[in-house]
């Protein structure tokens, strides 16, 4: 299925965007497979999607203690 494949490529690449895309796209029609398939990716794209949270969040604390230090 060629929506599996793209979430796939989207999770690969890390690209937050066009997984965003396709979440908001889940098509309608899926077999018990498929369906099995794009929950686990989801799950990944979750926990991607966390890491980069956590990231962020790190990234924000060094700014503010920086500007702590700078004013």
């Amino acid at each position: 299925m060629q929506w599996l494949d793209e979430f796939k490529t989207a999770l690969v690449s890390e690209d937050l965007s066009k997984i965003d895309e396709l979440t908001n796209n889940y098509p309608s029609s899926m077999n018990l497979e498929e369906m099995k398939c794009a929950a686990a990716l989801i799950q990944d794209a979750t926990n991607l999607f966390k890491q980069k949270q956590e990231k962020l969040d790190i990234e924000f604390q060094k700014i503010k203690k920086a500007k702590q230090y700078s004013i």
